[in-house]
């Protein structure tokens, strides 16, 4: 890629939020205008996908993000009421949401959407926004989530694989004066290293990625939201990545 290349130009086809709540805000409220720029142009409804919550939670969830949805003009349609072969074919954007990421990886396992997303991602255009569960989703596996294994996914911990590294949504810095024994964010990701090489993204609350799909050939990122993301690499310190501006990761 052209190292003068205006990466604010560029298609930015994933969209990977750390939740979809943010103290002080409403549902979604926080990353609003970036949600809406990131949609600009949508000819379809957003497909909804919101298998992390209980089944009988299903209806509801998907009322409460079309609500959401409807304050920027656009359309929302759960995937549990679409039949299995207009999934592909008659929607161009899919937002996976927040819960538990073993339970919707099951639920995606099952449904043979995995492998299925990822093509109508990467090779058909399709715009893909993941918020909490729905970001881990995006990544290489679901092992960096912060999540109890509720449910055994049978089919192996590996997601849908569109950004090609790890994500911690909901990263939490180490606090000094905190009593808490237990083990830090940065911790459980020092473990994660002990036993893989994958990078780590430590995304804080009200921040995103967006990226383009060739971001495997580029290494180009675009880290938005003030409170930003720190990066982990094996053996190295980890390090603060920068907001509103290119990023370029050297692994």
């Amino acid at each position: 890629m052209d190292k003068n290349c205006n990466f604010a130009a560029m298609k930015k086809t994933i969209f990977l939020l750390s939740s979809s709540s943010v103290h002080g805000h409403g549902f979604l409220e926080f990353n609003r205008e970036d949600i809406r720029t990131f949609f600009a142009g949508l000819s379809t409804p957003l497909l909804f996908v919101p298998f992390a919550a209980g089944r009988v939670e299903w209806d509801n969830y998907t009322a409460k993000v079309a609500d959401f949805f409807k304050t920027i003009d656009i359309p929302v349609t759960g995937i549990h009421t679409v039949d299995d072969n207009k999934i592909f074919s008659e929607y161009k954007a899919i937002f996976i949401g927040g819960g538990n990421t073993f339970r919707l990886l099951r639920e995606l396992q099952q449904r043979n959407l995995l492998t299925r997303i990822r093509k109508a991602v990467q090779v058909d255009g399709m715009l893909y926004m993941g918020s909490s569960a729905g970001t881990n989703m995006a990544t290489c596996s679901i092992r960096t989530t912060n999540d109890m294994p509720i449910v055994y996914p049978d089919g192996g911990f590996d997601a849908i694989n569109l950004f090609p590294w790890q994500i911690n949504p909901h990263y939490l810095d180490p606090d000094p004066s905190s009593k808490h024994m237990g083990e830090t964010r940065e911790q459980r990701i020092a473990e994660f290293h002990q036993e893989n090489d994958t990078p780590v993204f430590g995304l804080r609350e009200g921040s995103y990625i967006s990226i383009a799909p060739d971001v495997r050939e580029t290494r180009e990122i675009f880290i938005g939201g003030e409170p930003g993301a720190r990066i982990f690499l094996k053996g190295r310190p980890p390090y603060e990545a920068p907001t509103a501006a290119p990023f370029t990761f050297e692994q």
